[in-house]
């Protein structure tokens, strides 16, 4: 008599389209914290630059040479300049990281919803979807790679994601999906202010506004003063955007059937670092207490 054999369970496994995206935006994102590090230790180096013709200058013998003494004054006009930059944390390339880091933040959704749109017929049949308005000689004028990411963009006016500020943003793309869902109560905050900070930078210069301080109550910059991006500012948005984008691979894995609790609860488990410590005066009040 014949064996049975044991049919061996296969193991769910996530699509690796519906993770491309997201895999791309962590690349871009480790690379742009690369680039800002490089760049901030070599503003930093330049402080050291003086001296450095100078011994040149002495060992060549050209003290009172006239295009070595330029040189030397440009060199210490840009040490001036180094050294406030590393004094004051390096303001301008964390606005320009913030700035990048949101684009990539917006891409990213709006990626992933075009590549929804073509991996799953079924995603066309979702309400919001339906209700597009599309003019047949504009969509047949677009070339097919780019019209996913058209249809991704009209979603986006329809749901009013645009108008919306932090994850909410986000999350209204991905509702139609039935991939939205609950972060972390820290990660969302700071997310919010992560797109406030853009808005401000990108539209006032960095200017704290009556719309920002009503936004955006416990930084405390007074009107009409420069908002400055400091490294502790940085590494927070940065966290949060990764924990965000890391939760939101949870959810496709969840989707596509893959237990996820174990690295959800890592998620917010790291969420917790993300909140701010209690300042040695409180400490102080509760000890009193």
């Amino acid at each position: 008599m014949a064996k049975k054999t044991k049919k061996t369970k296969r193991k769910k496994r996530t699509p690796s389209w519906a993770l491309a995206c997201f895999k791309q935006f962590i690349c871009e994102m480790e690379r742009l914290e690369q680039v800002l590090d490089l760049s901030a230790h070599g503003i930093a180096a330049v402080r050291g630059m003086p001296k450095v013709v100078e011994v040149l200058m002495k060992v060549k013998d050209k003290t009172e040479d006239t295009e070595a003494k330029g040189e030397l004054e440009r060199a210490q006009a840009e040490a001036i300049l180094a050294e406030r930059e590393v004094k004051e944390e390096f303001p301008l390339l964390h606005a320009w990281a913030v700035i990048s880091i949101w684009a990539l933040l917006e891409a990213v959704i709006k990626s992933f919803v075009a590549e929804w749109l073509k991996r799953k017929p079924t995603a066309w049949r979702v309400e919001p979807i339906q209700r597009l308005k599309i003019r047949i000689g504009k969509y047949e004028s677009i070339p097919r790679a780019e019209r996913h990411l058209f249809v991704a963009e009209l979603l986006e006016r329809e749901t009013g994601a645009g108008l919306k500020n932090g994850t909410t943003r986000f999350e209204a793309l991905l509702t139609p999906f039935g991939l939205s869902g609950e972060s972390p109560d820290i990660v969302r905050h700071i997310i919010f202010e992560l797109g406030q900070v853009r808005n401000l930078i990108v539209h006032r210069g960095g200017r704290v506004d009556r719309t920002f301080r009503e936004a955006c109550p416990w930084v405390k910059i007074p009107l009409g003063h420069k908002l400055k991006v400091s490294t502790k500012m940085w590494h927070k948005y940065f966290g949060a955007v990764h924990i965000y984008i890391t939760l939101l691979i949870c959810r496709v894995g969840t989707y596509f059937g893959v237990d996820m609790s174990e690295n959800l609860s890592s998620l917010y488990e790291t969420a917790e670092k993300l909140k701010p410590k209690p300042s040695n005066t409180a400490d102080a009040k509760k000890s009193r207490a």
